[in-house]
């Protein structure tokens, strides 16, 4: 049974904002990735370069369980965080995520909403979902797939369906851990990357490092 949404962060109106909803839009980043290839870093420091371009920026998350440890982190560093309860949005709870959408547009109005949906779970789901919702104040969405180079054959060996089905739904692919993956691995997560989807970019990335003004750039191309 489908859980209520939990709002973990203040999501107060101000006057400055008000008058933007009669032509709201909204871009949503939904980024994709197992536990441990590093999306929360990555979306710290997105969130961060997103605000000082002057968007203002929420950041859903999901976690199996009672307490999201990814939430928890987020909030402590004044981030703006639903957490919705109970399942994966890429799954059961995918019209959980609309309904957010809609709630995040009616009471802040954000211009960039990214999304952590839970690597348990097949992204294609959570697309399908968005697709059929017809929300009208969403303008695009960006489908990044980040890839961990260091445990790929792992990946691939236990959760091939999982990795493969997040790199076909991408339209950017982030390979992750630049600072600590030999060359081997990162040409090796790249070829499976190219192997399964050869349209979108790939990009070779430290997330724990200041985000390159490139990948940025890519990450927003909206702006551009």
């Amino acid at each position: 049974m489908a859980r209520a949404v939990k709002r973990c962060g203040p999501l107060a109106e101000d006057a400055a904002f008000s008058g933007r909803k009669a032509f709201f839009v909204m871009h949503l980043i939904v980024i994709t990735g197992f536990l441990g290839s590093g999306k929360t870093t990555l979306i710290v420091k997105l969130v961060k370069a997103a605000m000082q371009k002057g968007l203002r920026v929420a950041v859903v998350v999901n976690e199996i369980g009672e307490i999201g440890i990814d939430d928890q982190f987020m909030k402590k560093i004044g981030l703006n965080v639903w957490e919705i309860l109970g399942g994966c949005i890429c799954c059961t709870l995918a019209g959980d995520l609309v309904r957010t959408l809609q709630e995040l547009q009616g009471n802040y109005s954000p211009d960039v909403v990214i999304v952590e949906p839970s690597g348990a779970a097949d992204p294609g789901n959570l697309f399908s979902a968005l697709g059929m919702s017809r929300i009208q104040f969403l303008t695009g969405t960006r489908r990044i797939a980040l890839l961990d180079p260091l445990r790929m054959d792992m990946l691939m060996a236990v959760l091939e369906p999982l990795v493969t089905s997040a790199i076909r739904q991408a339209d950017l692919i982030l390979i992750n851990k630049a600072d600590i993956a030999s060359p081997e691995q990162i040409e090796q997560t790249r070829r499976v990357a190219a192997d399964t989807n050869p349209v979108p970019a790939v990009m070779v990335i430290s997330a724990k490092d200041d985000l390159e003004p490139r990948v940025l750039s890519e990450i927003l191309s909206w702006l551009t």
